[in-house]
């Protein structure tokens, strides 16, 4: 089995794609599980994954399988396209983001292809959360939360990156997820489709203060 932790790329590139999504939306022209198209960012020699949507793809109202999933435990997936296993390492609060109306949490996961096929993983396509019961796909889009983010991965001097690529079969790739929250909420859940665009089956890790880590550090560039 190939396990894989994807090397750091600049903050614009992630900015770029964040962008073009949020002002535009993610166009179906622009993102098959058999293969998706690498968008050039302004930086030279960096490449933003961008999932091909089929002309077939899946009505967004036909009811799919709910799968509930707790942090920190192994959740095996099986479905008609594929199989994969995913596991919600931790999840880490950056004090230093916060605000009066704002968190930031950043879910770290790891995702394996159980299937015989790549398949598909974005950050800005096949996640989204829950807040309060509420579905909120800006909670996945926040730019602030991207770039806090890429502050705190750099100033730890981690390799860890959001998802944003395929994943060959058989292979294991580490990556976070992140969230920019209001304040306060109840009831936080995470949710993954594996398969976006083929089923609407999802994976939910309910998300309590109980699972989250804080990092009490600066965010600021170490000296």
């Amino acid at each position: 089995m190939k396990f894989t932790i994807r090397k750091s790329a600049c903050l614009l590139a992630a900015l770029c794609c964040l962008a073009s999504c949020t002002v535009t939306g993610c166009s179906d022209d622009q993102s098959s599980n058999n293969g998706g198209s690498s968008a050039q960012t302004e930086d030279p020699g960096v490449e933003v994954y961008a999932p091909k949507v089929p002309e077939n793809k899946i009505d967004e109202n036909v009811p799919g399988s709910q799968i509930a999933a707790e942090p920190a435990k192994d959740v095996n997936y099986e479905g008609e396209k594929g199989k994969v296993s995913v596991k919600l390492e931790k999840v880490i609060e950056l004090d230093a983001a916060k605000k009066e109306d704002k968190r930031v949490l950043l879910a770290e996961m790891t995702i394996t292809n159980t299937g015989t096929e790549a398949i598909d993983c974005s950050e800005l396509t096949h996640f989204t959360a829950k807040i309060d019961g509420t579905e909120n796909l800006n909670t996945v889009r926040d730019v602030k939360a991207a770039i806090d983010a890429r502050k705190y991965y750099t100033r730890i001097n981690s390799e860890l990156q959001s998802f944003n690529q395929q994943i060959a079969a058989g292979e294991s790739v580490s990556g976070y997820v992140y969230m920019g929250l209001p304040a306060t909420w109840k009831d936080l859940e995470l949710i993954y489709i594996p398969y976006k665009y083929y089923s609407n089956d999802t994976i939910s890790f309910k998300i309590t203060e109980a699972n989250i880590t804080h990092y009490t550090e600066t965010l600021d560039a170490a000296n």
